[in-house]
């Protein structure tokens, strides 16, 4: 009987691993407007050389530093993240993935707590940025005529223990702001004034009827948050004189609503909608806008002379869809009349009839 001889080897392989003392670190309550930080200690517990090649939070709130050595077996390293809370009161949880050579799996980190609302002990002051108080740091301006001006006026009150003086501002041409007073002792409540310049707003890049939403940045020498945002909603509407109107372009469509029956689901439905220029004045297509699961595609000319005709191809694709489909198309226009134009497109998606059930024979 021939013997067997077993031979067993021990073969030791390299091999990578980083470990953290923790990967998530809790910062409990704290006042909104405080900068929280924590760092993130871990070890080269592997037989080989590691080192961090990326480090991403999850969103701007967040701001790592980390080690960028190479570091040896049984060496350390750390990740040091800062949370923000001004202006995001209540509960956060925020991740921090960590890339490395160790592995194609990335850690992730976590950072939580809670930033408690600062108390203004005025009511009529809710919105607080640092050490300014507001009643409101949003205006909804409605509808702004293209023939007049607007001020608004946000009221604002120092809750710090020092002066807040306003500085600067960043804003487009179309505003000014004044402030009074320019200087705000502890307690003391005052004025941000706005004003809309009507005139400024074209060259601004704003496009009547429609609506806008513009931050306004104010520049303070406060010691916790020196920038705040205020923000302006609401339309701009053109008015035209008699003359303009007389002279004005006039977009006329063959139909504004399609209806394209039954359709089989993953077909496309394609449909023109032809259009004239029936005005005295050039037809400008500013912009063609659809709703989810439909296309558009603008005019091959976008300016249209008095008379000229033209169209636009509006494409609807049926895949993933059944049943009553209804779709539309926005146009946008320097018609006066007609500034907003809304073409409709229907269909009923339906399944292919000759597609056999499954589990039966085709």
């Amino acid at each position: 009987m021939r013997g067997v001889i077993l031979t067993w080897m021990c073969i030791v392989v390299a091999y990578s691993q980083i470990t953290f003392e923790k990967t998530v670190h809790d910062f409990g309550v704290f006042d909104e407007g405080k900068i929280v930080e924590y760092t993130f200690k871990f070890k080269n517990t592997g037989d080989k050389p590691v080192w961090l090649t990326r480090v991403k939070p999850s969103c701007g709130c967040t701001t790592p530093q980390w080690t960028r050595d190479t570091i040896p077996p049984g060496g350390s390293g750390s990740i040091l993240v800062k949370y923000n809370s001004q202006g995001r009161p209540g509960k956060f949880k925020k991740s921090i993935t960590v890339f490395h050579s160790a592995s194609d799996q990335p850690i992730v980190l976590y950072i939580q707590g809670e930033a408690r609302r600062k108390n203004t002990t005025d009511e009529q002051y809710p919105e607080v940025v640092g050490n300014l108080a507001f009643k409101q740091t949003r205006i909804h301006a409605g509808e702004i005529k293209s023939n007049e001006n607007k001020t608004f006026t946000i009221e604002v009150k120092n809750i710090g223990e020092n002066p807040i003086t306003f500085q600067d501002i960043k804003a487009k041409s179309m505003f000014t702001v004044l402030f009074n007073p320019q200087i705000l002792y502890p307690s003391q409540k005052g004025q941000i004034l706005i004003k809309y310049h009507a005139d400024k707003a074209k060259e601004n890049g704003y496009i009547y009827d429609r609506t806008f939403y513009e931050n306004i940045k104010i520049v303070t020498d406060d010691e916790v948050y020196p920038l705040k945002d205020v923000y302006i909603i609401g339309s701009f509407k053109k008015i035209f004189t008699e003359e303009e109107l007389k002279n004005a372009p006039k977009i006329v469509f063959d139909e504004l609503e399609f209806d394209g029956g039954d359709i089989i689901q993953g077909d496309k439905l394609v449909h023109d909608f032809y259009f004239k220029n029936e005005g005295k004045g050039d037809l400008i297509i500013q912009d063609v806008k659809a709703s989810c699961g439909c296309t558009a595609s603008k005019p091959e000319k976008e300016v249209l002379k008095p008379g000229e005709k033209s169209y636009i191809r509006v494409t609807f694709d049926s895949t993933g869809k059944l049943g009553t489909q209804h779709k539309t198309v926005t146009v946008f226009t320097n018609d006066p009349q007609n500034p907003r134009v809304i073409l409709h497109v229907r269909c009923n998606v339906i399944k292919d009839p000759f597609t056999a059930p499954q589990g039966l024979p085709h």
